[in-house]
This record gives C-alpha cells, structure tokens and sequence, in this order.
C-alpha cells in the first residue's frame, strides 16, 4: 500500500506446521484404520470359514447318529423276529425229544437234535453280524496280514462248512496256481468265505453242488463261491451291499441283511474287491479279488504289492 511517498508491503505469516501434523496424524490414523478394518475383515472370514466346517461337521456327526440310531431300531426289529423263529424252533424239538425219549425212538432225537443245532447256529450267526457291524462301524477293526496256506486253509473250512450242510448238499473244493501261500488277514477272510458258504448252503436246496474255489495268479489272489440256488432278481443287485437288505425272493428263509455289507468292508479293508453274477433261479457267484503280494522267503508279515 502507498503510505505518503513511501510504499508499504504487508504481509501475514501463517504457521502450517501444527495442520501439517494434524494431516500427517489423519493419514496414519486412517492407514491405521484401513489395516486393523483389513485384519477384522480376515479374522471374521475365517470365523466365517471356521463356523461354515463346524455346521458341516455337526451335519455329518448328526446323520451318522441318525444313521446308527435308524439301524439299532431296525436291527431290534430284525431280531426280535429272527430270534424268535430258532428259539421257537429249540422250544418245540425239545418238548418232541422228551416225547420221543419216552418210546426210545432215537431216528427222531437226533434228527430234532440237529435242529436245535441248526437253530444255535442261526442265533449265532445273526449275534455275530451284529457285533462285527458295529466293531465295523465303531472302526476299530483294522486288517493284521500274515502269510498263511491258503489250500489247508481252505480245506478247513470246506470239512467246517460241510457239517452245517443241508441233506445231501456237498461243497467241492479246487485250487489252482502253483503257489500256495497268500499275504492276507486269516480271520477277516475265514469271515468272508464262511458268510458266502453259509448263503450258498442257506439258499441252495437239497441234493446240490457248491463249488468253492481258490486262485493264485502272477496278479492276484482269487476266491470263488458258486450255487445253483434261488439266485437274486436283477432289480435288487444294486442294493445287495447295504446293511439290512434282502431280496425279495428269499421269503422266509432266515437272514440279518447285514452279511454281505460285512464281507464287502471286510474286503475293503484287505484292499480287496467284491464282484457276483447272478441269474434268478440258476444260482449265484461271488468273487472275492485281492492284488497280490511279496512273500518274502522267511514268511514273515508283509503287504507290499509287487
């Protein structure tokens, strides 16, 4: 401005260093912000993730109790019937045996003798399907491979299986392969075979062949149970496996349902297969297919395939 003959410049001097601060302060506040938004962001998705597989696994844990819970009612279904027959069965033989002992018509005794033996066994077998599904489902079944011989062993259970027979019902033994030996859980397979050979008896009539085979390949070890029974309708082999089936043509012939879903994780559990052919009213095949392993010549447990 012009003050007289003289000039005068004003001026005003502002301060930014406090803004500057205040400014650098919102930005790191603000960076700050952003990160801890970024870091609650991830926290909450893996909440998120976390709460989504728990759900999941509540789901799961929950149908498996209904699953187990919807097979304990059917098995005491099943049982209280299939009980009952065979025990009704050893109820009646009795009374007739204190019949028949009165007039020493020893024909008769033995031959209801052998009922209740039969009705022992049927209680058995369903008591043992039970508490092998259950172990089975509990999953504290795990495979013990050892190097057994298969043709003894087999030979054992034909002679075994032959006592359980119907009338003139005769089971046939074969092997083939020159080798004998095979690496696999004896007891698991000794189940297997016995609830195949106990199908083929059960539903094969009088006067019939089973063929029982083995097989020792340069790949696998094979195991064959053949009948000539009532077979199994083409409409009911897809659900053969699952526990409780049976097929509709097996009447009043006794059975849990639960034999073949046994043998079929039995085998899996050996790392095994299950395959059958089936024509109604001709008869049944089951195979049982396992890959072969080492044996090493001291015969020692091993399970590495070749």
């Amino acid at each position: 401005m012009q003050y007289e003959d003289r000039i005068i410049y004003t001026g005003f001097i502002h301060d930014l260093s406090k803004e500057k601060e205040a400014e650098e302060f919102l930005k790191k506040y603000a960076s700050e912000l952003e990160e801890l938004v970024e870091h609650r962001t991830r926290s909450l998705k893996q909440m998120l993730y976390e709460l989504e597989e728990a759900k999941e696994e509540a789901n799961i844990s929950l149908e498996k109790e209904k699953h187990l819970n919807r097979m304990k009612s059917r098995f005491v279904s099943m049982a209280s019937h299939e009980f009952r027959t065979p025990l009704s069965s050893m109820q009646l033989s009795v009374v007739l045996i204190e019949k028949y002992l009165q007039i020493s018509d020893n024909t008769q005794i033995l031959k209801h003798l052998q009922k209740i033996k039969n009705a022992i066994a049927s209680l058995n077998g369903i008591l043992n399907d039970f508490l092998s599904l259950e172990k089975l489902e509990a999953g504290i079944i795990a495979p013990n491979f050892g190097v057994f011989d298969v043709i003894k062993f087999s030979e054992e259970l034909t002679e075994e299986m032959q006592l359980i027979t119907k009338d003139d019902q005769i089971i046939i033994y074969q092997h083939t392969g020159s080798e004998s030996e095979v690496n696999l859980d004896q007891n698991l397979l000794r189940n297997c075979l016995m609830n195949l050979i106990s199908n083929a008896i059960k539903y094969s009539g009088e006067h019939t062949l089973i063929e029982f085979s083995t097989e020792i390949n340069e790949e696998y070890y094979l195991f064959t149970v053949k009948d000539n029974g009532i077979g199994i309708p083409e409409q009911d082999q897809t659900s053969l496996f699952q526990p409780f089936f049976r097929a509709q043509n097996t009447g009043n012939i006794p059975g849990t349902g639960l034999g073949l879903n046994i043998v079929l994780r039995y085998v899996n559990l050996m790392d095994g297969e299950v395959s059958f052919e089936s024509i109604p009213n001709l008869g049944t095949t089951f195979i049982l297919l396992f890959k072969k392993t080492k044996i090493p010549a001291d015969g020692k447990n091993t399970h590495t395939d070749y």
